[in-house]
């Protein structure tokens, strides 16, 4: 019997060899070789802008892809996609890219089934620097008994840089909340005065705060006199 199977394994081995091989490479070409759709999320880049613009309007962060390809084409796909947009292309103010295949590079035999969103207004604008003034921003209340009489602010304006639709309507750069609650725990009949370092509140990514990150802040209160004879 072993000497059977023996001979059966050493029969024609070369042709079995090849024959294997050869069903091997045909199932891979099967498997690999089918179209199939993957899901992808991709990024959206703007590069390139001619020097002293930026883009002033918030871009999707986000661009959802449907492809279609081979398993072995969608396998060389990046596992970042982004769609790169030249900005020496956008000569007008106000555009409207229409997102394909040209902003992105797929390899061959992938090709995009679906983009949402595909339409992406871009509006570009002329970076500008100016200076605008700083508001202190509170939350809840000081304890029974006192009153806030003013807070005081240095520096009273910070200069900020970014795109001129933005910049130029910027009225004031917030402080983040003080809380007055916290405050009043640390004041009392003595001590009618603190000073604070505070961080202040980007109004928008696209805006850059260059001065100063903190501002001082004096808190200054009075006694309630009428509260207390209550």
């Amino acid at each position: 019997m072993g000497k059977y199977l023996e001979n059966l394994v050493k029969k024609n081995f070369w042709l079995k060899l090849f024959s294997i091989i050869f069903a091997v490479i045909i199932w891979a070409y099967v498997v690999g070789g089918t179209k199939q759709d993957a899901v992808y999320t991709a990024g959206l880049a703007v590069e390139h802008l001619p020097a002293g613009y930026a883009v002033s309007n918030a871009l999707p962060s986000k661009i959802h892809l449907k492809l279609r390809g081979s398993r072995i084409a969608l396998m060389k796909l990046n596992k970042k996609i982004i769609f790169k947009i030249n900005g020496y292309s956008l000569l007008a103010k106000k555009n409207t890219i229409i997102l394909s295949s040209a902003y992105l590079n797929l390899p061959n035999g992938v090709k995009i089934i679906k983009i949402r969103p595909r339409i992406v207004p871009i509006i570009i604008s002329r970076i500008i620097t100016r200076y605008v003034k700083v508001l202190p921003v509170t939350s809840g209340t000081l304890p029974k008994g006192f009153i806030l009489r003013s807070m005081d602010v240095f520096p009273q304006y910070v200069r900020v840089r970014g795109p001129r639709d933005i910049v130029e309507h910027l009225s004031v750069i917030t402080t983040m909340k003080i809380n007055l609650n916290n405050i009043g725990k640390k004041l009392g009949k003595n001590k009618l005065f603190l000073s604070l370092t505070v961080p202040l509140r980007k109004p928008t990514k696209l805006v850059k705060i260059l001065s100063y990150k903190k501002v001082n802040v004096n808190v200054n209160v009075n006694v309630n006199i009428a509260a207390e004879r209550r």
